[in-house]
């Protein structure tokens, strides 16, 4: 068996679609009942990139179906309720918008152009840039504009674009550096507009800029930080409120790690906290409509010690209560995997490197003044590779004085379910914040003298 993981939700016209962490497949629940609808997977789209990127490939609305760009050299695809409905190729240019006139793909904003002094000039100019529509009936077309693209984006008009423009001005960066910064210019191209060679032909100039966005968290994808709080822009709205989602601040060794719901009026003041259980948020999307309205939250429970922990969703009614949707293992998705890869050549050499770079655990918190202790007190630190491939892991055990009479564990994936390799660069970053913010299990959790984190 092989788990439904959700981390991700999309609220569209056919459903609530919870997607896989990992793996090319979701399960499409009904709005009304909650009730498991239908097993939907993608297996033929290709897989991201490991290490995945942040912010991951975007996925956006459109009806009862959704678009997704895993990365440039993948095709853009349109998934529906029964599967993969369309794929274009994308010339390397990345999703940036969908709306009621067609799909919009954009190259990424241009790199930092940094100078040496005061009176340096720009690298390079304002050269023309390309742009790829998909009309309706899955048509591609390309279209030229004369400046690079900062920015893109999709409203109930048109598609809007920003180009860089004069003037230009440095910026100082300090050490005598100055990054080039152009002027902005945006342009609206309304949803049914003959696109053609020169995008600009058919563009209405915007010079006060793009209205302000009031996303409801409906029908998007939302990814959330655990550190959000009711005021971040990654918050959703219900109720009039802005909800966003944290761990106990005045949490104490039985409740570190508890997640709450946190709501707050549009001044900021606080309005209600409930609490999720243990784990961390992932995604959060609207549901249902009028008195039915209510928000559905991924959570990835704190499962210490075990590879790849359970997502639970949960529904937060307006009521503040919160009632179960979906439990980790209820899905099975064995049968939509993508099957597992060959092992790479180069994981001996790798393996080997990992234990090198992060064996010493109590002096890798790299600072300007060279190699630090992670966390103060952390002691009597050893480090080691257990399991076969793909699931290797490295662990870490150690001592600590706030935790007395165990010694804790932190163990790290060194593979993905593909068998790719996923180098562990910010274990020790994410270890140390959760010592740090006392997001460590209560010693009651320990098992045979070990209390995994």
């Amino acid at each position: 068996m092989r788990p439904l993981r959700p981390t991700r939700l999309l609220s569209l016209d056919s459903g609530l679609w919870a997607l896989d962490e990992t793996q090319p497949v979701a399960a499409v629940l009904d709005h009304r009942t909650g009730r498991l609808e239908r097993v939907v997977s993608w297996p033929q789209v290709p897989a991201e990139p490991v290490p995945t990127p942040w912010p991951p490939p975007r996925l956006l609305p459109d009806g009862p179906a959704f678009w997704t760009h895993p990365h440039g050299e993948a095709p853009l695809v349109r998934i529906g309720p029964d599967g993969v409905e369309l794929a274009v190729w994308t010339h390397g240019l990345r999703l940036a918008a969908v709306g009621p006139g067609g799909v919009w793909c954009a190259p990424p904003p241009p790199a930092q152009d940094v100078v040496r002094s005061v009176d340096g000039r720009p690298g390079w100019g304002l050269h023309p840039a390309q742009l790829l529509h998909v009309a309706r009936g899955g048509t591609p077309r390309l279209t030229t504009v004369p400046a690079p693209v900062r920015a893109a984006q999709a409203e109930d008009t048109g598609f809007l674009l920003a180009l860089d423009a004069e003037p230009w001005h440095l910026e100082p960066l300090g050490a005598d550096l100055h990054e080039v910064v152009w002027s902005t210019a945006w342009f609206r191209v309304p949803w049914g507009a003959a696109v053609g060679g020169e995008l600009l032909d058919v563009a209405e100039p915007l010079p006060e800029g793009p209205p302000v966005r009031t996303e409801d968290g409906r029908g998007t994808h939302s990814w959330l930080d655990p550190w959000a709080t009711g005021q971040d822009r990654h918050g959703v709205r219900l109720e009039g409120a802005r909800w966003g989602f944290g761990w106990r601040a005045d949490g104490d060794a039985a409740t570190g790690g508890e997640l709450v719901a946190l709501t707050h009026n549009a001044d900021g003041n606080p309005l209600r906290r409930i609490p999720l259980g243990r784990g961390t948020t992932t995604s959060a999307a609207l549901v249902g409509t009028g008195s039915a309205e209510r928000l559905v939250v991924a959570v990835r429970r704190d499962a210490p010690g075990e590879l790849r922990p359970p997502v639970d969703l949960v529904t937060v009614h307006r009521s503040g209560d919160v009632t179960p949707l979906l439990r980790g293992g209820d899905v099975d998705v064995a049968d939509h995997v993508r099957p597992l890869l060959p092992r790479p050549l180069e994981a001996g050499s790798y393996l080997r490197q990992v234990l090198a770079t992060h064996g010493r655990l109590e002096e890798h918190w790299r600072t300007d003044e060279g190699l630090l202790p992670l966390v103060e007190g952390l002691h009597a630190a050893r480090s080691r590779l257990v399991g076969d491939w793909p699931d290797t892991l490295l662990e870490w055990t150690f001592e600590h004085p706030e935790h007395p009479g165990v010694r804790l564990r932190r163990r790290t994936p060194l593979f993905d379910e593909l068998g790719r390799i996923t180098p562990p660069d910010t274990a020790a970053e994410a270890l140390r914040e959760d010592l740090l913010t006392g997001h460590v299990p209560p010693l009651s959790a320990a098992r045979r003298g070990f209390l995994d984190l």
